[in-house]
């Protein structure tokens, strides 16, 4: 029999480690596991990413169980019992929104027939874990007490949270803000112009901290006002961000020009025609290939020649990602 001698070698190694060093090595795999598979996630990449968090939650990684468990019920629309065990074993690691899942009332529990069992007592463990930091001011805690609140059905509790999260500067909360005044969803106005006034000042507040959705949300919604000068002057930023919706919008608006909704002021169809081209190639999205062969027509060879060089140099080695919220919202 063959002996495979750097394998020995390595497990030999290994178990001459002391438990801590053998625990720390084991987090780091888990940590490297999850990120990976976390970016797989986030670019629609779920058979994948599936693969790297469950392995990364075989290590012990809480919060790559919850996603794996999340993969899970998203292919089959409810909770199966591979799912619920995943769940199980971020929920008990102190992942929130793992004990939010458990808690949810309706037909998210599938084939589980017993599972709302334990519903009141998950709830209740998420606000025994969000609601002290959140009252200590930590930002991430009041807006994972929006989402335990919303489970609860206290929508007032839930506003009260999210906007707290907003004016401490939590960018995604400020999003999250506009998102819900723009739906009519919490707070009351005298006038519709009070609530837009209001949901622009979230979104703003939010995109000039970066935040891709608040940014191409932004320009979309000034543009919608006639505001052309200020949403074009997001539009220029989109291009430098990762989000693929923000890139997909800068690819058309530059081939669009002045003659396109957002009355960009002059046509850059070598950089527009360029950034669909990079698009493609890094997602392969058929919505993408299908404005590029429409846009096709309308070019000359010599621009196209040129879009197709300069896509060489965009998007390289950038995960192209779609910045999926972690509990739906």
């Amino acid at each position: 029999m063959k002996v495979l001698w750097p394998v020995v070698l390595a497990l030999v190694v290994w178990l001459s480690l002391p438990l801590s060093a053998q625990s720390e090595t084991s987090q780091k795999q888990a940590d490297a596991l999850f990120k990976e598979g976390y970016s797989l996630y986030q670019q629609y990449y779920n058979p994948d990413a599936f693969v790297k968090f469950k392995q990364a939650a075989q290590l012990g990684h809480v919060e790559a169980a919850y996603y794996a468990g999340n993969i899970l019920r998203r292919n089959h629309t409810h909770i199966t019992e591979e799912a619920e065990q995943f769940y199980r074993q971020a929920a008990e690691g102190g992942d929130v929104y793992a004990m939010l899942r458990l808690a949810r009332k309706g037909n998210f529990c599938g084939t589980l027939r017993n599972c709302d069992y334990d519903r009141e007592e998950w709830l209740e463990r998420a606000l025994d874990l969000v609601l002290p930091k959140a009252e200590a001011g930590d930002l991430e805690a009041m807006k994972d007490a929006y989402s335990v609140y919303r489970v609860a059905d206290d929508k007032r509790k839930a506003w009260g949270w999210i906007q707290r999260a907003a004016e401490g500067g939590h960018a995604f909360s400020q999003y999250w803000v506009a998102i819900l005044l723009e739906e009519q969803d919490m707070e009351f106005y005298w006038t519709d112009a009070g609530r837009r006034a209001d949901m622009l000042k979230w979104l703003k507040a939010s995109a000039e901290q970066g935040f891709p959705k608040a940014m191409l949300k932004l320009a979309l919604e000034y543009k919608e006002d006639g505001r052309f000068d200020e949403a074009n002057k997001w539009v220029d930023l989109l291009g430098q961000t990762d989000y693929f919706e923000a890139l997909f919008n800068y690819g058309l608006i530059l081939l669009q020009g002045p003659e396109g909704m957002f009355q960009y002021p002059e046509a850059r169809p070598v950089e527009g025609l360029a950034v669909l081209l990079a698009l493609h190639r890094e997602t392969g999205n058929p919505s993408v290939k299908y404005s590029i062969d429409r846009s096709l027509s309308d070019l000359d060879s010599d621009t196209i020649a040129k879009a197709r060089a300069r896509s060489e140099e965009l998007l390289v080695g950038i995960p192209i990602l779609h910045y999926l919220p972690k509990f739906g919202i």
